[in-house]
């Protein structure tokens, strides 16, 4: 019987395995660092949202607060493409910011001196309605003292209408 034991099990990988060989533009992949410490993030919760006025929102929610609010950055008239879309930009009329709250800590990008940041878009999907990409962002708590956080990650995520 031992002979054949490999063989019994064989099925039972294979349906094991069925999840993961998914069409892989169905697959939630979002990651967060805070300062290059890696954060757990919570994919159902997190959310990508693109307004009709052509707002694109990416609220990335932290696993240890599913309820809180997390990670979020505005990319205001985002034209829907590959590229690049520095927080640098807010003076030609663009509001592309970021903000933060965990627990009693809120952060801004509006609120640093000097507030690097962007949003690179590396593939866009609009028959299946997701981007790629990757995340960078400056953001100070407000008020005196208050501590800077360096946020980055990647993502390939779904965009829902808003």
């Amino acid at each position: 019987m031992k002979r054949f034991l490999p063989l019994l099990l064989l099925p039972l990988l294979g349906a094991a395995s069925g999840p993961a060989q998914q069409d892989s533009t169905t697959v939630r992949a979002l990651t967060l660092r805070i300062n290059g410490q890696a954060v757990a993030t919570d994919t159902s919760s997190s959310r990508f949202f693109l307004s009709d006025s052509r707002t694109l929102r990416l609220n990335i929610i932290r696993a240890d607060d599913p309820d809180g609010e997390g990670l979020t950055i505005l990319i205001d008239r985002f034209p829907i493409q590959a590229g690049t879309y520095s927080f640098q930009e807010i003076l030609s009329g663009r509001n592309r910011d970021a903000s933060y709250r965990f627990g009693n800590t809120a952060a801004y990008s509006k609120s640093c001196p000097d507030n690097p940041g962007s949003v690179t878009i590396t593939a866009v999907n609009g028959e299946k309605h997701w981007l790629a990409g990757s995340y960078r962002c400056t953001v100070c708590e407000s008020g005196r003292g208050g501590k800077r956080f360096t946020m980055e990650g990647t993502f390939r995520y779904p965009v829902e209408k808003e």
